[in-house]
């Protein structure tokens, strides 16, 4: 009982540790207010692996947090961003989610 516990245990931390979250920073012209942002966090949202949208507008940049196995290519957020009215620029990935 107890062995079959701690593997059960064990399992979920592997688990645990294999799906790791990556952050994309990307940056958009034309994101403006917090209606632009919604529009295009729902559309982020409906691709596979995306877990949470943020913004920062003063700066306009769209904070993506997704699992690691997750690939943006230019094209597809040029694509993206353009049905919604607004122009991609640059993706910058980094290790890990932002906490807040």
């Amino acid at each position: 009982m107890k062995r079959s516990l701690l593997l059960s245990i064990f399992l979920v931390a592997a688990m645990n540790y294999a799906v790791a979250d990556i952050q994309y920073n990307i940056r958009v012209d034309g994101i403006t207010c917090p209606f632009c942002v919604a529009t295009s966090a729902k559309a982020l949202k409906k691709i596979d692996g995306v877990k949470r949208v943020k913004a920062d507008l003063e700066n306009g940049i769209i904070k993506v947090c997704a699992n690691d196995s997750l690939e943006f290519s230019d094209s597809q957020l040029s694509t993206l961003f353009i049905e919604k009215g607004f122009t991609y620029r640059s993706k910058e990935k980094q290790a890990q989610c932002d906490s807040s």
